[in-house]
Parts: structure tokens; sequence; C-alpha cells
């Protein structure tokens, strides 16, 4: 039995090649796609997103010096960096409702996009078990019509919606505005509430010793 027989119209390295070539590119894509969500949604789900250590000025002899470094790096981070980051989430989560809906008006995605963000931030703060869930749950959907239906995606509408945020950018500073204070709230009520409860415990601490006294 010969070779032909197993393969009646023969080998060719050209046709192995283009049609090889398109499997590598959707390995390659869904790779960089899957790393990127993996990586974006555990970030979006942490409660404490910037990983800056202060410890190192808790020794300085001078309390005036940490106290004017801890808000420094406090309000550099909330002001100044947290905007940045708050765009890419609301960015990232534009875009990809845009694919998902793109016959929605742009209004309505940047509303949704939003409330994604919100809510993915409050849970995070509640437990981040269920933000983590919350944060790959679009993503993760969007790859999975990709892989079962590549024709549901219509680019070129989807760019047409993205080139509407022109004509929304009130909406979006307005947004953006309202994620900063939001996060701010709940930095703020976190903060509290940890407080409480460590005022709660010491108490505790110090009034069981003396029940046992007597």
């Amino acid at each position: 039995m010969e070779i032909k027989d197993f393969f009646p119209y023969g080998l060719d390295i050209d046709e192995a090649y283009n049609l090889l070539e398109p499997v590598a590119l959707y390995i390659l894509g869904m790779s960089i796609y899957t790393l990127f969500v993996f990586k974006f949604y555990r970030f979006l789900a942490s409660k404490d997103i910037f990983a800056i250590d202060v410890s190192r000025y808790e020794e300085s002899k001078y309390r005036a010096v940490r106290v004017f470094l801890q808000t420094t790096l406090y309000l550099a981070k909330y002001l100044f960096i947290f905007p940045l980051v708050a765009f890419v989430w609301f960015a990232t989560f534009t875009v990809l409702l845009s694919f998902l809906a793109p016959d929605r008006p742009f209004s309505d995605i940047l509303l949704v996009s939003l409330a994604v963000v919100g809510t993915i931030r409050i849970s995070a703060y509640l437990t981040e078990d269920l933000s983590r869930d919350l944060a790959k749950i679009l993503p993760f959907a969007v790859l999975g019509i990709f892989i079962v239906n590549v024709s549901f995606f219509k680019t070129s509408e989807s760019f047409e919606v993205l080139r509407q945020a022109n004509d929304n950018r009130e909406s979006i500073l307005y947004y953006l505005g309202f994620l900063i204070v939001l996060e701010f709230t709940l930095r703020i009520s976190s903060g509290f509430v940890a407080d409480v409860k460590n005022a709660i415990q010491r108490r505790s601490g110090t009034s069981s010793p003396s029940r046992s006294a007597e």
C-alpha cells in the first residue's frame, strides 16, 4: 500500500502553510486576549488596586513627615493615577459592549459600562471572590461568542458606534467623575468600618479579663 492510497490528493507544503497559518493566528490572538482578561479582571476586582509600600516611612522619627508622605502618596494614587485606571476600565468595557451590541445607542453602552465597573468595585469591597466572577463574565462571554460564531461580530458597525465617543465627551467625563467619587466613598467607608471593628474588638478584649476577675 502506497502513500497515495492514504492521501490521494498528495501532500503540499504551501497547502499546509495556508491551512495552518490561520490556526496559528487564532491561537496567538486567543492566548493574548485570555492573558489580558486574566490580568485585567484580577486588577479590576482587587480591593487594593495600588500596591505601593509606604511601610518604610513608618520608621521616620518625625511624625509630621510620615503624615505628609502618606497623605501625598494617597492623594497621588487616587487623584492622579486612579482616574487613568478608571478610564482604562471604562474604555475596555465600552469596547467589549460595542462588539456585543453594535445596534444599541452609544449612550446606553456607556451607561451599562459604568454600571458594570461600579458594581465590580462595590463587590470588591464586600468580597473579592464575587467581584472577580463579575469582572470576567463579560470578557469571556465575548470570547465564547467569538469561538461559536465569528460572523456575529460586525467590526465595521462596532467601530461606527465607537466613533460616537467624540459626541459624548461630556457624558464620559461625568461618568469618570462618578467612578472617582464612588471609589473615594468606598475607600473611606471601608476604613471607617475597619476602625469601628477594631475598636469593638479592643473593647471586648479589655472587658473580658475584668469580667473573669470578678
